[in-house]
């Protein structure tokens, strides 16, 4: 008479690691390529481009460009780059100092650039209309609106277009991210441009507020 055998072999179960593991793997960083990621964005975004477009002349497309060093940043650490080089550079969420003192840095130069462009354009006007006026566009295209809408639209893309190779899907992505920032970058100074008398009107109104309520 044969008896069957019960299979006492338990399940394995792989052990998931704890918070504080994910946290730690989430924060490691390699600081050769953070810093080399930092050299090559001061290099072609901070110094070339500017100067580039100082020289062309191109004054509108400049002003509008250096409050938006964070877009740029944006689309760059989208998949942190090649090699992961920007890896930490422009992080949401935020896992280590580097990352958080990364990005303070850029948000810190992107003010610097838009309240110098208000500033200049106040003094050489005589207006602080005219200068406020530009903040309202500014400040709403550069902080309020578009650097969580590119990391939207960019993982939206990747999903869609689902290109098999990993290399060439990072980079069809990051020029679609590009093209994005390149179009609000544009959008904000033609309206700076055409729309600024507008602008100056609206604000000019605002500004009789506090009178108003005083009487």
């Amino acid at each position: 008479m044969s008896t069957d055998k019960k299979d006492d072999k338990q399940p394995t179960y792989k052990k998931q690691p704890t918070y504080k593991e994910e946290m730690k793997k989430l924060a490691a960083i390699n600081l050769p390529k953070f810093f080399l990621g930092w050299a090559i964005f001061t290099l072609v975004f901070i110094i070339t481009i500017p100067y580039v477009l100082f020289k062309t002349k191109f004054y509108s497309i400049l002003e509008a460009y250096l409050p938006n060093l964070d877009l740029i940043a944006t689309v760059l650490t989208w998949r942190n780059g090649p090699y992961n080089i920007w890896n930490h550079f422009y992080p949401s969420p935020i896992y280590n100092y580097y990352g958080y003192f990364s990005q303070t840095i850029i948000n810190y130069m992107a003010l610097l650039g838009l309240t110098f462009i208000i500033t200049r354009e106040t003094k050489k006007t005589g207006s602080m209309i005219k200068g406020w006026s530009m903040a309202f566009v500014m400040l709403l295209m550069t902080y309020l609106l578009p650097a969580q809408f590119i990391s939207m639209f960019m993982d939206y893309s990747s999903d869609y277009l689902k290109i098999q190779n990993p290399a060439i899907n990072d980079i069809v992505i990051a020029f679609l991210g590009f093209i994005i920032t390149i179009g609000v970058i544009s959008m904000e100074a033609y309206i700076l441009k055409n729309y600024g008398h507008i602008l100056e009107y609206g604000v000019k109104h605002i500004m009789k507020i506090p009178k108003l309520l005083k009487k």
